[in-house]
């Protein structure tokens, strides 16, 4: 069947150049559109087992059986967290097991919290990254379609005017074949820049209140810790 006049017309008789354009904008659109499924998927596990495991965790008194419980959530950074760390300082710094630390020094027990503060850093910035991982794809795209679509916008116009010196009329006729693919790689790399931006927004003000819930959880933990410290050091 013969193509019809339109735009799928315009890009089959488009120049190499802007094909290669349109090819790249359609490569960044999947990689993009890709990750945003992908980040999607993610981030409503993740706030759905969140809000589960913080429910928990402040009705919870048995660190242990919230420890056993946070193995159902592996979407939540903050489970995932929680689950590292109590599972390296469970007894006693967590359980309060007095008679295993009955007589150590307040130096012994303030080296006890740096531990849980470090890894606690630690365990957070590694579910952070989980969550960044192909942002940076999302980032690229916003910055680098409009980019190649410009490109393609101008090899379009050059391509107009040298139809208008080849032919020595302004015609339209001369004139639109250039103009129209000019006009198509623009909104190509539109196309591809504005969902890619919006996603990535999203996707970091989510990453955002994540952290902020991981540090909520940090300061909740060392609480903890350091309460049964100065009890134990009594």
């Amino acid at each position: 069947m013969a193509l019809k006049t339109g735009i799928l017309k315009l890009i089959v008789d488009a120049s190499p150049v802007a094909k290669l354009v349109l090819v790249i904008l359609l490569l960044f659109s999947i990689a993009s559109w890709a990750v945003i499924a992908d980040r999607w998927r993610l981030f409503r596990r993740a706030r759905q087992q969140s809000r589960r495991f913080f429910r928990a965790f402040r009705s919870q008194r048995d660190l242990r059986q919230l420890h056993r419980e946070a193995a159902a959530w592996p979407a939540s950074p903050a489970a995932n967290v929680f689950r590292e760390v109590f599972g390296k300082f469970a007894n006693p710094v967590f359980t309060g097991d007095v008679t295993e630390r009955t007589g150590l020094s307040s130096a012994h027990n303030q080296a006890v919290v740096e531990a849980v503060y470090r890894e606690l850093d630690r365990a957070s910035h590694a579910e952070m990254a989980k969550l960044e991982k192909g942002l940076t794809v999302l980032a690229t795209t916003g910055s680098v379609s409009p980019f190649f679509g410009l490109f393609g916008t101008v090899w379009g116009i050059m391509s107009a005017f040298i139809n208008i010196s080849a032919q020595g009329s302004t015609n339209i006729v001369a004139v639109a074949p250039g103009i129209a693919e000019a006009l198509i790689a623009t909104a190509a790399g539109l196309a591809a820049a504005i969902p890619a931006v919006m996603a990535y927004n999203h996707f970091l003000h989510r990453i955002r209140e994540m952290g902020l819930e991981l540090e909520d959880l940090s300061t909740s933990l060392l609480t903890i810790v350091q309460m049964k410290s100065q009890y134990e050091s009594v």
